[in-house]
């Protein structure tokens, strides 16, 4: 494993060499791995060498910590890595139940998703520009939204500054196709879940709830909005999609979604039924506030279906239940352990 001061020494007869930000998070784990199956030389930058679990380490040829909101000290290190692909997972992000994401100050969003990427962009324009570059952009970049589905043609009305930094991430990434004739391309990735999804996520929340409840140690758990509507995917097939647009002739903007609304309490249903037991016994509703209403984020992925030939593998069903087992997993090693 190389670290930052190492000096990274390029064979003219190398594997294609992958760049991913955001290495650490899960996006990055999933794409690490299939691209280590492909037969990438995959080097990653994370903002922390300790998160990265152990068997990544064996995917990736180089993991770095780099400040990408240091602009000279990102663009040496693309050009150290000379990367063929980049993906930039890297972001500040949004999780529907933190509010500073929708209130707070916007300059932490752009400095990571738009300044960040406009930066590694300038290096392959001018040193790399056979390179190609992926952009990972959310639905949050419509806004409240006036038509449902989705298309990649939906006007971008953001009203957070997450959204409005990852709006104006797509943009760059069209400015640089259409002038300079760079391969790069946004993906709007609507609600995609895995094991691997962090703590602060509902479906995370939800199906701990399911595993606890199963192992017999339930706690009740507050949902914002058990009839909120979502499009959700499976982390596995989304990374896939991200890799298959880079290998198309040229780069364009897709949405990478399921296609199929589903609410928060379809969710917690398929969780708790999954393990025997019912979730209106363990999930609740906050008290209703006035939330603003529009309609629901839901994706139409027929330009990737067509251009890329991508569709999802991991039903819902699977996805939940899989979501489920390993926390069930993680428990029972904790009590194990006796670290629970």
């Amino acid at each position: 494993m190389l670290e930052l001061t190492d000096k990274i020494k390029i064979d003219p007869f190398r594997r294609h060499c992958v760049l991913i930000t955001g290495v650490n998070g899960q996006d990055g784990y999933y794409l690490t791995e299939w691209l280590f199956r492909k037969g990438y030389e995959v080097h990653g930058i994370s903002r922390s060498l300790t998160q990265i679990p152990t068997d990544m380490k064996d995917w990736l040829t180089g993991i770095f910590c780099v400040d990408l909101t240091e602009p000279q000290g990102l663009a040496e290190f693309v050009r150290r890595v000379q990367p063929h692909e980049v993906y930039h997972l890297a972001a500040h992000h949004f999780s529907s139940q933190n509010n500073e994401n929708c209130t707070g100050q916007l300059d932490p969003f752009v400095a990571v998703n738009l300044l960040a990427p406009n930066i590694i962009l300038e290096v392959l324009r001018y040193e790399f520009p056979q390179s190609r570059f992926f952009y990972a952009a959310s639905p949050h970049v419509f806004g409240l939204a006036d038509v449902c589905p989705q298309t990649e043609g939906t006007p971008h009305r953001p009203k957070t500054p997450y959204g409005i930094s990852k709006s104006a991430g797509v943009h760059l990434c069209g400015y640089y196709r259409e002038n300079f004739g760079l391969h790069t391309s946004a993906g709007i990735l609507y609600n995609h879940e895995s094991p691997r999804r962090s703590a602060n996520f509902v479906t995370t929340q939800i199906v701990r709830a399911a595993a606890k409840a199963a192992l017999g140690s339930p706690e009740p758990l507050k949902i914002r909005d058990l009839d909120a509507v979502v499009d959700w995917g499976a982390a596995q097939d989304y990374v896939i999609a991200m890799w298959q647009m880079l290998q198309q002739p040229r780069g364009d903007d897709f949405i990478i979604a399921s296609g199929v609304p589903r609410t928060v309490l379809d969710f917690a249903v398929t969780a708790f039924n999954y393990v025997g037991l019912r979730a209106a016994d363990f999930i609740f509703q906050e008290k209703k506030t006035n939330l603003t209403k529009s309609l629901p984020y839901v994706g139409d992925n027929s330009k990737i279906r067509q251009i890329c030939e991508w569709k999802p593998s991991v039903s819902f069903v699977d996805l939940v239940t899989t979501m489920v087992d390993s926390h069930i997993q993680l428990y029972n090693n904790r009590q194990t352990t006796g670290n629970e």
